[in-house]
């Protein structure tokens, strides 16, 4: 049994220097100081950081807080240490507040999936402007490596009738959707499978739509990517074998076409590799394929692909 003094002392506490004040300017200058001495920040990442920490331990946004006159007390000031600490030694802010936004939806975030992206958002904007000209009547949508789910539970978001399945082959990762999917309130369908192997009796009925955001970076890359990456998120979400990058394309291309994943009419749509989208293309230019296109995320990158299933 543990007693309560020697509990209290376990405790992690915040380290100072500690502002001379604790008014809602000094505090921010403050944290700022603190997120600044990261030796991978920078000046607009430092700002954004300092906003969503103050944010989420004040419980106010930034006009509230200077509109209330708030002051932090001890016990913020602390959490705010802790968190600023955190995030020096490279662990993602997500994971620090246990939360993600994607599509206007808040979800959970901790290292069982990759954090949701601004990138992947646009993969789903992409699929709805491609299917809402086809018909608005419900419709079957899978994601391919659901992850955190944030794909299918965008979808869903937008579309609740229609009827929306995501599979991965992780469970933890499955676990974490299916959270999401609770806490949202959101019915949608989980599967744990590889679908890299031959699913029998699977689906019951082709899909209307197939989103995947798949493992696409060659293992190669690992030595140039950010540490808050490589060491915080799934590898097996990320990374591929260099000698074959395109295995899940290739593989749900071929699902899609030649196992009844997709029903003829339908979409599918692909978040890629920056430096892959023409090979993505080039698996779908044959006779089962149409309209199949390429497009550029806000950064300027190639980042999607699109195709419908004749």
């Amino acid at each position: 049994m543990i007693d309560s003094e020697d509990a209290f002392e376990n405790v992690r506490r915040g380290r100072g220097p500690w502002p001379s004040l604790n008014t809602s300017q000094a505090v921010t200058r403050w944290l700022h100081e603190r997120l600044s001495s990261s030796d991978s920040s920078n000046e607009r990442e430092v700002q954004s950081v300092c906003r969503f920490m103050l944010d989420h331990v004040s419980g106010m946004g930034r006009g509230e807080r200077i509109s209330e006159r708030w002051q932090a007390s001890e016990s913020q000031l602390e959490k705010l240490s802790l968190l600023a600490e955190r995030w020096c030694n490279h662990e993602p802010l997500q994971h620090i507040l246990h939360e993600a936004h994607f599509m206007g939806l808040k979800l959970t975030a901790d290292s069982r999936a990759l954090i949701p992206r601004p990138e992947t958002e646009e993969l789903v904007h992409g699929l709805l402007d491609l299917s809402s000209a086809v018909s608005d009547q419900p419709r079957r949508f899978l994601d391919v490596g659901t992850g955190s789910g944030c794909i299918a539970l965008a979808w869903k978001s937008s579309r609740p009738l229609d009827y929306v399945e995501g599979i991965d082959l992780s469970a933890i990762a499955l676990a974490q959707a299916k959270f999401n999917a609770a806490s949202l309130g959101f019915d949608v369908h989980w599967l744990e499978q590889d679908v890299l192997s031959v699913i029998r009796d699977w689906p019951a009925r082709p899909f209307d739509v197939v989103a995947s955001n798949p493992p696409y970076i060659p293992n190669a890359e690992k030595m140039t990517m950010a540490e808050n990456v490589i060491g915080r998120e799934p590898h097996d979400a990320l990374f591929v074998s260099d000698d074959n990058p395109l295995l899940f394309y290739d593989r749900i291309v071929s699902g899609c076409a030649s196992e009844g994943w997709l029903k003829q009419g339908g979409w599918l749509g692909f978040e890629c590799h920056r430096d892959f989208t023409q090979a993505v293309c080039d698996l779908l230019h044959s006779d089962d394929w149409e309209h199949v296109q390429r497009k550029k995320d806000l950064q300027g990158n190639w980042r999607m692909v699109f195709a419908r299933l004749r």
